[in-house]
């Protein structure tokens, strides 16, 4: 008799971490580029801090997952 693969919540949420990691990665990343073509000073800058607080946020998706990890 067999039974139904039922992942580990654990690796689920890990997996789920990993998967918004790179999403919000990629949003910083577009960020960075309209930045770099923006023409308004302001806006430049708000895609700047955009950036900074993605970049902030995909640090502590990191370490969450390396916690999780353990």
């Amino acid at each position: 008799m067999s039974f139904p693969y039922t992942p580990n919540p654990k690796d689920e949420k890990i997996e789920s971490l990993e998967a918004q990691s790179d999403f919000l990665n990629t949003l910083r990343l577009r960020h960075l580029h309209w930045l770099s073509s923006a023409d308004d000073p302001e806006i430049e800058h708000v895609h700047e801090e955009i950036a900074e607080l993605i970049e902030e946020i995909g640090d502590q998706y990191s370490r969450l997952r390396h916690g999780l990890q353990q």
